[in-house]
């Protein structure tokens, strides 16, 4: 399952990797809390993407202000392990990256990075040694 996830997040990255309005999408996140950030919600990006990243709240975490992205999975993905996760429950945040709103000195690549291993990193702590979701 876990591999499934991966592949799925790898996907997403590719997706918004191959224009510069993608990436901004999400490391400006400026998006409404419970809409897609991408991919566009075209029939061939759900079903060979098989995930989604929305928009969550805005939040202050040590006087600093962020925006949750959350790494959702896609009713009619082509991969039945995707499928089948996402019909049990197609609003389940399988993972998710807090973007922070004044990036600094960031360049949107290095925040792009961020969210995405940020993403990696939550998906696997979530997993149990045998790559099933933790109760």
């Amino acid at each position: 399952m876990v591999n499934a996830l991966q592949e799925a997040l790898k996907a997403l990255r590719a997706w918004f990797s191959a224009a510069k309005s993608r990436k901004a999408l999400i490391t400006k996140s400026e998006g409404q809390p419970g809409h897609r950030a991408g991919p566009t919600r075209f029939e061939n990006n759900d079903k060979k993407i098989g995930a989604r990243l929305d928009y969550g709240e805005k939040f202050k975490k040590d006087d600093k202000e962020f925006r949750r992205l959350n790494f959702q999975l896609n009713k009619d993905a082509e991969r039945k392990t995707l499928k089948d996760l996402a019909n049990k429950n197609p609003h389940e945040v399988w993972a998710k990256a807090d973007v922070p709103l004044d990036t600094g000195n960031k360049t949107e690549d290095e925040v792009f990075e961020d969210i995405f291993n940020d993403l990696e990193k939550d998906l696997v702590k979530k997993m149990d040694k045998d790559g099933k979701r933790k109760a």
